[in-house]
């Protein structure tokens, strides 16, 4: 084919190529991207609220968030016994895309600890809090979008 018709069905093809690259580059990227977000607001909260983060602190920021997935990876597993099992690719995408909640939740924690507690410690609190709330709670609205399509919450069991 060459012409007019040729070059159509190419950029048909290239449209198509492109939108299952976007739908991959989603799909992959939803949870990892709305925990960026949490963590990132998290740590310009806690600077805010606390001033200019030492080498300590980032550290202790940094220590706190990994325990807090460290914690939640043993749970999750029932301590390394269970194998993980993903939900379908539709509930991550629609899960994550409703993430208000979680991203604001995480947010939150650290922006109230910094006030209540308001010293150093703060820095690990805040990040182990905002951590915590941002998986627990992303955890519910991936159940919530499950159940808005009851087929796809039958494939996550």
């Amino acid at each position: 084919m060459d012409g007019f018709a040729g070059r159509a069905i190419g950029v048909t093809g290239s449209v198509r190529d492109y939108l299952r690259g976007l739908r991959s580059s989603v799909l992959n990227n939803s949870a990892a991207y709305g925990y960026s977000v949490t963590i990132t607001a998290t740590f310009a909260v806690l600077n805010v609220s606390l001033g200019s983060a030492s080498v300590f602190d980032v550290f202790a920021f940094a220590f706190g968030a990994i325990a807090a997935f460290s914690l939640i990876d043993v749970v999750a597993t029932g301590g390394f016994r269970k194998r993980l099992r993903g939900d379908p690719p539709e509930v991550v995408v629609l899960g994550s895309a409703i993430g208000f909640l979680s991203a604001g939740t995480g947010v939150g924690s650290a922006a109230l600890l910094a006030d209540l507690v308001g010293t150093d410690v703060a820095w690990a609190l805040g990040s182990l809090a905002a951590t915590a709330l941002y998986v627990i709670v992303l955890a519910g609205e991936l159940m919530l979008a499950a159940r808005i399509d009851p087929a796809k919450a039958r494939e996550r069991d």
